[in-house]
């Protein structure tokens, strides 16, 4: 058996060298895709959705022996990843979040210039069909007992009370509560500006006559805080953050045997 020539061709170098050049690993994509989502001005949780997100669609892809090059990867690849959530059970609306950072992270490519169009394996990609539930609303009954739980003799007993009441007057997103600033009320207007939204776009919201009055026993009890202008605070006067504020009307919901959310 004749042996192999040992050395390569001009050619064959020159091709080992661009496949070798042209690989997309993963690591480096999502280095690019976050630092893109910074550049952007994204919101912090914006880009911690994208993080959280990206890593667990990484984990599926190694679980799979999926390919790490992103040049590689395919619409076919996509389908593993989807049926393998679908296999363990995640709900729809979970898997078409997850199907919505992918979707960005690859057009993010594809627009950068990584990956071509007809590479891109989230070209057609379309989320999964969902059954729309009904949204379950309150009857007075519920929301009177509900607004009975805060112990209306304490600071933060008072302030829950205010918090829950401006969620039902106006409607805002937890988001956007927790980012409230005493300076964007405005009691002559009967309104306050929401500033912190999610498309960026500030609007006002109206508070009636009775929740101005709640609100302005809360502020008489919160009182000055030097340097500190956000309207819901701590017993320590630090900022009341949405994850506090998420688990503290979960909880009154159950001690009044209501789910709130």
């Amino acid at each position: 058996m004749a042996r192999r020539d040992n050395q390569l061709s001009d050619s064959q170098i020159q091709r080992f060298q661009q496949n070798f050049t042209s690989l997309l690993p993963f690591k480096d994509c999502f280095e690019w895709f976050i630092k893109d989502c910074e550049v952007r001005n994204l919101r912090s949780h914006t880009i911690s959705y994208y993080m959280n997100e990206m890593r667990g669609f990484y984990k599926i892809t190694r679980e799979l022996n999926l390919s790490n090059d992103m040049k590689l990867f395919t619409h076919e690849h996509v389908k593993a990843v989807i049926n393998h959530m679908q296999d363990n059970k995640l709900k729809t609306t979970t898997i078409n979040t997850r199907l919505r950072a992918v979707r960005a992270f690859f057009n993010f490519l594809e627009r950068e210039g990584h990956i071509e169009q007809s590479d891109n394996p989230v070209s057609n990609l379309k989320l999964l069909r969902d059954r729309t539930k009904v949204v379950e609303t309150y009857s007075d009954k519920e929301l009177a007992k509900l607004f009975k739980q805060p112990d209306q003799r304490t600071f933060t007993g008072v302030r829950d009370l205010t918090l829950m009441m401006m969620f039902l007057e106006t409607g805002v997103r937890a988001n956007e509560m927790a980012h409230i600033q005493i300076h964007n009320i405005d009691f002559d207007r009967d309104r306050i500006l929401v500033t912190n939204t999610k498309g960026y776009k500030q609007r006002f919201v109206p508070i009636q006559k009775e929740m101005q009055g709640q609100l302005k026993k809360y502020l008489h009890l919160r009182g000055h805080i030097e340097g500190q202008d956000y309207l819901w605070v701590t017993i320590d006067d630090d900022v009341l953050s949405k994850h506090s504020i998420q688990i503290m009307v979960s909880n009154y919901g159950k001690q009044a045997g209501i789910k709130a959310h």
